[in-house]
């Protein structure tokens, strides 16, 4: 019972860490983005062809 238990608690420590590091990760390309602003490209139609990071 003390092994299952163990298991358990180590999982889910294991798992609130690896959400931890990609909300770090999202925040800082988040960041990252808005900084540098992105650049967009339309077609004749008004749509978006693609978009990329200003210099």
């Amino acid at each position: 019972m003390k092994k299952i238990l163990i298991l358990i608690i180590l999982v889910t420590i294991t798992i609130f860490n690896c959400t931890e590091r990609d909300l770090m990760i999202m925040r800082d390309a988040d960041r990252e983005m808005n900084e540098r602003g992105l650049e967009c490209r339309y077609n004749k139609r008004g749509g978006v062809e693609n978009c990329r990071y200003a210099n």
